[in-house]
């Protein structure tokens, strides 16, 4: 049951990056509209199935997962998954995971499998495709608001929310070409404008001033805190040279009314 427990753990985990890799290779995803049933994927017998955070929202657009386990190895996993899902099946491999996609009418179903310590684990997701026009001027104007708080040149990499219950979750990833003391001074006013008191910090691990130094310039992390919500802000200079700033915010949201 231990062993269990963390698998399913590690696929809430990694849900939000991997439902971003499937609305990648779908190229497809839209808001869903409360007239529309939503389809439902059925899950093969031998195959367990548990919620991985509610809603989930990437760049803007809602998707539906649940992730998924199993003792069987990945190639028997796929073959129940290809007998539920029946034809036609689009099939792509992405290094160890497979990744089996289908049309459902109007709405679009990904199933990804990997290996896992005691056999297979993954993500079943549902988007709807044909919405996807129609949120463009709202992700526009969210987009906008999210960038007024950062520094001018800023870019969204990604954004991605889930609800939980009474407690939401967002996690923001930006890239600018300021360094990472500005940025790390930006975030510092910006979080205390908006209630936050700030836990303290932590850089990689160095010795003596030079040490110190160097670590502050290459990457820190900033804990926040308020009433509602907990924040953790990490700054970094990334491979290219740019700095990259993710945020992660929860937000109690029986608190915040």
């Amino acid at each position: 049951m231990a062993t269990q427990s963390n698998e399913q753990n590690v696929v809430g985990d990694k849900v939000a990056g991997q439902a971003a890799m499937l609305l990648v290779l779908t190229l497809l995803c839209g808001p869903a509209s409360a007239q529309v049933k939503w389809p439902v994927v059925t899950i093969p017998q031998g195959v367990q199935s548990f919620p991985v955070g509610g809603e989930i929202t990437v760049n803007g657009l809602p998707l539906r997962a649940q992730g998924v386990l199993s003792a069987k190895m990945p190639a028997q996993v796929a073959e129940l998954f290809r007998e539920s899902l029946g034809q036609p099946l689009a099939e792509d491999s992405q290094g160890n995971k497979l990744v089996l996609g289908q049309a459902l009418g109007e709405f679009y179903a990904t199933v990804q499998l990997e290996p896992a310590s005691n056999g297979t684990r993954g993500v079943v997701a549902v988007t709807r495709p044909g919405a996807a026009v129609g949120a463009m001027p709202t992700l526009k104007e969210s987009g906008q608001r999210t960038l007024s708080r950062f520094p001018a040149g800023s870019r969204i990499v990604s954004q991605t929310s889930s609800v939980d219950g009474p407690r939401r979750s967002d996690f923001l990833t930006l890239s600018n070409n300021l360094g990472v003391p500005f940025n790390v001074e930006h975030i510092k006013r910006m979080l205390d404008a908006e209630g936050y008191i700030s836990e303290g910090s932590a850089s990689p691990t160095g010795s003596g001033n030079a040490a110190s130094l160097q670590s502050a310039r290459d990457g820190t992390t900033l804990f926040f805190k308020r009433r509602d919500a907990e924040a953790v802000a990490v700054v970094y200079r990334d491979s290219k040279g740019d700095t990259a700033i993710v945020l992660n915010t929860v937000t109690d949201m029986a608190r915040a009314k």
